[in-house]
Formats: structure tokens, sequence, C-alpha cells
């Protein structure tokens, strides 16, 4: 076992040497007579062990031991010999590094070994605790699977970076990157080959940032790059746009082909935030409406966009509990004929009564509502709602003779799910409704998707007698197919095209020929956003059949559409 004796007194030296020489154990022992050179000889040799002499006449035990555990490469095993009976100091020497404090009055053959062998031993248990502390610190603050710093370790990195920007005023930017469609790769592929892609990501977004950027994988597919910089206000816009062409190659996973792209949040310290967290959600918040906006891109946060992502949370979170708080309500616009003006059915209008921002138009909370999965809830709300409400009307107008047919939006969601005819039998053998009241308007963009199969479902819904309405036609890109291909009996011209009327040339034309279409296919042509007598005419003249608009009624509630348009029908003739 190799020593090296620190002291300063020859006689002392002199004495631990021989009392080392009667061990059974072999010592080689080297000497040093004052600290520095017990230091320097520490840091050029490797010693098993040292023992050190509290008082030296150029530093005490103390500053050495200090010197000795900020210098060692590795743990080395230290006893601290003294000739002074202090408990003190021999805690205070623990507490600094020593293995164990010896007297030099004490000092013989047997105690001396066993102190150096004991001392090697608590050394080497002390060296195994911190390599194991120190794997457990990589372990916490790492990734297991991109060996990169996770969300944890990137969070300590980020605070620490945030105190040092305050003091110098540098340029501190979060930019959150986020894979677009990993799950379809997880679904498709397999969670070993998406396990695999991110490593394929982790390393080229690495090949990209600067050694003194920080990257780190805090979530499943996202990415985050800690960037500081002294100048250069525009730098972390320019990163991001080198993180997004990262993405322009493919990634080949052995004959696997996988092209995907990224969307990218940027915020900025001062503008965005001022803390760790506050950044993480800022850069967040810009990373979802790089998704919202079409993915592949980056955005920068603002307080615009915080005040729109929070607006859209408190939609979020009220639709949850709109139903069953009955806050939604039904609006109804009447739909009358061109050449006589008589009321010949209504519309079914979805309304919002929010508890704090009151009445809401659909615009503003059913693309949420579709975003979160509940359209299919409030779309059977609407259904069983505006039926049983129709139903109320047919009973009232029963000896009258009239008949008001009822309109309802169906979303793509709901026309996409299964079994939309079962669905609508039930409804109308629940309200007690015929099925020759009831008009389900769709739109052009819902038809798109798997059209064969679509349109078998909706000709069962039709052979139950229900009227099917294109809305909004004119707007899509396969109008003619989808008479062709679907049981269409409602034409619904969208107002943009009214619009035109006293206006647009070109514009009237067109109206003109999507009027004289509907004739020619023998289906019902509704004109809609009717609000001058210029319009009406310019529609009646062209021979379509219903107008619907602010001319001949705004959408009513219940209680007003039924006293001022449902109830005036009871005096008219029977026809």
């Amino acid at each position: 076992m190799r020593l090296l004796l620190i002291d300063d007194d020859e006689v002392d030296r002199e004495a631990i040497v021989r009392a080392l020489g009667q061990s059974v154990h072999r010592f080689h022992v080297t000497e040093a007579n004052c600290a520095k050179d017990g230091l320097d000889m520490a840091a050029r040799r490797h010693f098993d062990g040292i023992l050190l002499d509290y008082l030296l006449p150029d530093a005490n035990g103390l500053e050495v031991l200090t010197h000795l555990n900020r210098a060692a490469r590795d743990q080395t095993a230290v006893v601290m010999i003294s000739r002074y009976e202090d408990d003190r100091l021999a805690e205070r020497c623990i507490e600094l590094g020593a293995q164990d404090f010896l007297l030099k009055d004490e000092v013989t053959s047997g105690r001396l070994t066993r102190s150096i062998r004991n001392a090697k031993q608590r050394s080497a248990m002390a060296q195994a605790l911190r390599i194991s502390h120190e794997k457990l610190k990589e372990l916490a603050e790492h990734d297991s699977l991109t060996k990169l710093v996770n969300r944890y370790g990137f969070e300590l990195c980020l605070n620490r970076a945030l105190n040092q920007v305050k003091r110098q005023g540098d340029i501190l930017a979060v930019i959150l990157l986020d894979l677009d469609d990993f799950k379809g790769i997880n679904d498709t592929l397999g969670h070993q080959m998406g396990d695999i892609l991110l490593v394929e990501v982790a390393s080229r977004l690495s090949k990209v940032v600067r050694e003194s950027d920080l990257i780190a994988r805090i979530g499943g597919d996202e990415f985050v790059v800690l960037v500081t910089e002294q100048q250069g206000r525009y730098f972390p816009l320019s990163l991001a746009k080198r993180l997004l062409k990262a993405f322009e190659d493919s990634f080949h996973i052995g004959e696997t082909e996988i092209m995907i792209s990224a969307s990218l949040g940027i915020a900025m310290y001062g503008e965005s935030a001022d803390s760790a967290s506050e950044l993480l959600k800022c850069a967040d918040i810009a990373m979802y409406r790089a998704k919202k906006l079409g993915r592949n891109q980056v955005q920068f946060y603002s307080e615009e966009l915080d005040r729109e992502v929070r607006q859209r949370n408190r939609i979020e979170q009220g639709l949850k509990k709109a139903i069953k708080n009955n806050e939604l309500r039904l609006y109804y616009q009447g739909k009358f004929d061109a050449v006589s003006g008589r009321l010949m059915g209504m519309e079914a209008l979805l309304r919002w009564m929010h508890p704090e921002d009151g009445l809401l138009g659909p615009d503003a909370f059913l693309p949420v509502a579709e975003e979160i999965g509940m359209m299919e809830d409030i779309g059977n709300w609407v259904l069983y709602t505006a039926l049983k409400q129709t139903r109320t009307w047919q009973l009232l107008l029963a000896d009258s003779g009239q008949a008001l047919p009822v309109a309802i939006n169906l979303s793509a969601s709901q026309i996409g799910g299964e079994s939309l005819s079962d669905k609508i039998k039930g409804a109308l053998d629940l309200s007690g409704l015929p099925p020759q009241l009831l008009e389900l308007e769709i739109t052009e963009n819902a038809l798109i998707e798997e059209p064969k199969q679509l349109a078998r479902e909706l000709e069962q819904v039709v052979a139950l007698g229900v009227t099917l309405a294109l809305d909004d036609f004119g707007t899509g890109f396969s109008s003619l197919e989808h008479l062709r291909h679907f049981p269409i009996q409602v034409l619904k011209i969208d107002k943009s095209f009214v619009a035109t009327v006293g206006k647009d040339e070109k514009g009237c034309r067109l109206l003109s020929a999507l009027i004289n279409f509907a004739r020619g296919f023998d289906v019902i042509a509704v004109a809609e956003g009717i609000e001058t007598e210029e319009q009406a005419k310019f529609c009646r003249d062209r021979g379509c059949d219903l107008l619907q608009g602010y001319l001949y009624s705004k959408p009513l509630t219940v209680e007003e559409f039924e006293q001022k348009l449902v109830r005036p029908l009871l005096c008219l003739p029977r026809h």
C-alpha cells in the first residue's frame, strides 16, 4: 500500500514509519515535511492513503485537506494525525473529508494499521456512493432514449441561465419543437420504430444547434432549445428556421423512409415572460398556433396570441359543462316561399348562452368543439331538441292543416359516424315527428372523405323519408360530383352569391346559373342571406323556390318564433 506522510516533525515521521514497518502489511511510505511539498506529491502521484499532520509550518491540516479534496481525481483515504486531543477538531476533520483522526501519542503498529485500513474502506465506500450519486443525477437529468437533457434537467439549466441573463442583460429565448403527427407514425409503424425515429431526430437537431445552446427532450415528441446570445436579437428565429430545415430530408430507418415535419414556437425572455415556467408556457402557445396554421412552420409568442389561446381555453372548459348546465339554445329562422312570401319551414340554429360572455354564435365555439371531440354530443342534443320542438308545433298546427319542416345542420363528425340512419330513426321515433318534416343539411366539405361509403349511408337516411340538403352550394370544389353521387333534394345557395346582387355583374350571372342549375336537376333551390328586396326579386324572377334571410326574419328564440311566425298560420285558410 502506497502512503504519503505529511508531517514537519522528523521525529514523529520516523516513529510512524517505524510503526508501519512492524506491521504484517507492507507499506511504501513517501515523506513530505510541509504542506506545499505534500500537495505537489499528491498531485503528481497516486497514493492509497495519506497521513496528514494537523499542524504544519505553512498551513494547517484543514486547509491541506480542503486542497486535497478539490484536486483529487479520485477519492484518497486520509487519516489526520495530531498531538492534541480535541473532539471538535476531530469532527471538523471528518466533515471536511478525512476518514479517521488519530492522536500521535496513540500511534502503534496495530492501531495505525487498523486506522489506515479502515480509512481505505471508508474511502472506497464514499467513492462508490459518489459514483452512484452521479449516476442517479445523470438518470434524473437526462432522457434515457435520446441521451439529451430531460425536462427536469432543462428546467435546472433554464433557471441558472435566467439568473445569469438577469445580471448580464443577454438575450435568452426558448424554442419549443413538436413533431407533426408523430402519433400516426407510432400507430402505423409501431412504437419501436417511433423510438428509433426520435433518436434520429435528436441526433439531427443536435448537429444544428451551437455548443453554447442546450437541446433537451421534454416529452414524447417534444424537444426544446435554450438559446442565449449577447447580441443578435433575431438569432433565435434564424436558429428555429435551421431546425425546421433539418426536417426537409427524409429519415431512413432500415429500409423504411419516413418524412415528418415539425411545428416550432419561440418565446423571448423579457418580452414573453420572466420565469422558466412562463417561458415554456408561452413557447407552447406559439407552437400550438404553428400547428393550427397548418404545421411545419415557426411562430413567435405575442400578447394577442396569448389572449386568443386563453379565450379558447375558456371556451373549451365551458363547453364541457354547457349541455349539463342547460346553456345551449336553439334559435329558428324561417324559410319563405319566394312568390307568396308564406312561411314554409325553418332552420334550427345553435347558440350558446355563455354564463360570462352572453349569447355566442356557432363560429365562436363549434371549431373548438370539433377539436375536442364534442361535436357528436352537441349534434345529438341539437337533433333531439329540434325534433321535439318541431313536433310541438306540428301538434299546434294540426287543425289548420299546416306543417313546418325543420332543417338541421349535420357536422362532418356526425356524418362520418357509424349508423347515421339508425341514429336519425331513433330520434324521429323518440320525438314522434314524421320523417317528412325533417331536413338534414350537410356541407360539401363533409362529403369529401370516403364518398362511396357515405353515399350508401345517406341513401339509407333518405329512404326513411328524410330530406337531404346541400348547404353552402357553390363554394366547394366538386359540387357537380356531389349531385351525381349523393341523394341531394335541396340546394342552399351560399349567401356570398346573393350578396353580389346590385354590386357585381359577374356574381349576379353566377347566381343565376346556380338557380338554373338547381331547376335543371329538379331540386329545390333555397337562397340564403336575403337582406334586401332587390335580392329577393332577383332570386324570385329566376325561379328560386325558397328565400331565407333578415329581410323576412332574423333567427328567433322558440317563444318569438312561435308568437311571430307559427301562431299566425292558425288564422290562414287550409291549403
